[in-house]
């Protein structure tokens, strides 16, 4: 071919090669061209739409991404705490991903262990050869010898690895060491907490009825004032609006639980009240004491250590790679076919073949590759360790703030239900007074308000002390299973 067509034909091949991995669709072509989204093979193509005079820019319609699939939800159910947390387990992405992550670190097990068994590898070869070789002319006129052969040639391998001074142990070990829950129960007891705050709401709209249909009865004896009906009935408006806030913030407590379980917002669903579920006790322990046993049950810092064991196991494997290896390696084969030498009749060749060789191999020189990858493994190592410093007094920081929450809102607890009972005596005595005209509109909403905000007060300390109690047991390592959720120990 003459060199000006080979360039041209080169030239060619290149345009065409080029074209395979054209990436213009992957971007608008103008800047003022929205790009348009290719949906998924699943989802169906949208119509095209309708060519316009002049260019607007439009997001097109993306028909790939698709509501989640509902939940299997009873909505006549009362679902408990430990089954709404099973579900949100099921459900929720990281826990997929934690238990791939598992399944990986247990495979990668597995692949670290094979190297202690032999390999055996089955192979085999067919096919045709044409090839010549050059050959002394005194011997062959022509100066090359023309060799044609039918060839089948199968095999059978085994290696196996005899000494490598503890590379594979290592190895296994670094593979065999590589809160949905918290955050459910949190999302539980706040929406308890909201139902508990909308019955203390809805009572106090009718504790607000009572002293306006007072008002209303003196007004119309002539024992009142139009004054203080009109007040009275400001004070029921105000309870409605209280109310509705009540309900606003219950709705927002379940959608919030519907999402740290991954449910749709638009989920049907029935939680069992917790207003009878004990308080929890009073932190008898000492602080000290609750610091240890977190240490010695979290699930992250046990994970934390295993990574740093993980790490020196990955120094002893970079280590042992300084070292020298000893393999044995052995095949079976055979040559079945023909040859022919210069057009002469095919020999057939139907001999077995096999060897068997002890390796030994010590790498002297790498380009310091094998220190190097040895200070990576060692750099890992003091990163693991720095790491589980880092969690271990984020860990004690979390147990302490706890442990501390968890008495003061107890506290905050007592002296709200002793200002409910309180303030629910007030109100009886300010009411009954107004309403047989020897009391005051003032004394009577004064205590109303008074006794509305002592039941809020005991709900919110009610949801926040059991939020607080599954935050200082998240915090110590201590729910780790369902029966940990059910049970409760009663103040």
């Amino acid at each position: 071919m003459p060199p000006a067509r080979f360039r041209r034909s080169a030239l060619a091949g290149c345009v065409l090669l080029g074209a395979c991995n054209d990436t213009s669709d992957l971007a608008p072509a103008s800047p003022d061209t929205p790009w348009q989204f290719e949906p998924s093979k699943e989802a169906p193509t949208p119509p095209a739409p309708a060519a316009v005079a002049a260019k607007r820019f439009a997001v097109p319609e993306n028909t790939a991404v698709q509501l989640p699939l509902p939940a299997d939800i009873d909505p006549n159910h009362s679902y408990s705490l430990v089954e709404l947390i099973d579900i949100a387990q099921r459900r929720n992405p990281a826990t997929r991903v934690a238990w791939e992550q598992a399944r990986q670190a247990a495979i990668n097990v597995g692949i670290a262990r094979a190297a202690y068994l032999p390999a055996l590898t089955a192979s085999a070869v067919a096919g045709w050869e044409h090839f010549v070789t050059p050959f002394p002319s005194n011997l062959v006129p022509q100066g090359f010898i023309i060799f044609n052969a039918q060839e089948f040639i199968p095999q059978l391998a085994v290696n196996y690895l005899l000494l490598d001074f503890g590379g594979r142990a290592a190895a296994v070990e670094a593979a065999g060491q590589i809160s949905i829950a918290g955050n459910v129960a949190r999302a539980y007891f706040t929406l308890d907490g909201a139902d508990a705050a909308l019955r203390a709401a809805r009572q106090a709209l009718a504790d607000a009825k009572v002293v306006q249909q007072s008002a209303e009865a003196l007004f119309g004896r002539g024992l009142d004032t139009i004054v203080d009906v009109q007040l009275a009935r400001r004070g029921t408006a105000q309870a409605q609006y209280d109310l509705a806030q009540a309900d606003t913030a219950q709705h927002d407590a379940m959608y919030t639980l519907l999402a740290a379980m991954d449910l749709p917002p638009t989920t049907k669903l029935r939680v069992a009240n917790a207003a009878e579920r004990p308080l929890p006790p009073r932190t008898a322990r000492a602080v000290d004491n609750v610091l240890s046993e977190a240490l010695r049950q979290r699930p992250d810092l046990l994970a934390q250590v295993a990574k740093l064991r993980a790490s020196d196991a990955e120094i002893a494997a970079a280590r042992s790679a300084l070292f020298p290896k000893v393999s044995l390696s052995a095949n079976v084969q055979g040559n079945i076919g023909q040859l022919s030498v210069n057009n002469s009749p095919y020999f057939p060749v139907t001999k077995p073949q096999g060897a068997a060789l002890l390796k030994f191999e010590w790498p002297l020189y790498e380009g310091g590759l094998l220190q190097n990858k040895l200070s990576l493994a060692q750099s890992k190592r003091e990163e693991a360790e720095a790491a589980l410093k880092e969690r271990i007094d984020q860990a004690l920081r979390e147990v302490a703030l706890a442990y501390d929450q968890v008495d003061t809102v107890l506290q905050q607890y007592d002296a709200a239900i002793a200002l409910q009972t309180a303030s629910e005596a007030a109100f009886h005595s300010a009411s009954d007074a107004y309403a047989h005209g020897v009391g005051t509109l003032t004394d009577a909403t004064s205590a109303q308000t008074g006794l509305a905000t002592a039941r809020a007060a005991v709900a919110r300390a009610h949801a926040q002390s059991l939020i607080n109690a599954a935050a200082l047991a998240f915090a110590t390592g201590e729910l780790t299973s369902s029966s940990d959720f059910a049970s409760a120990t009663p103040r």
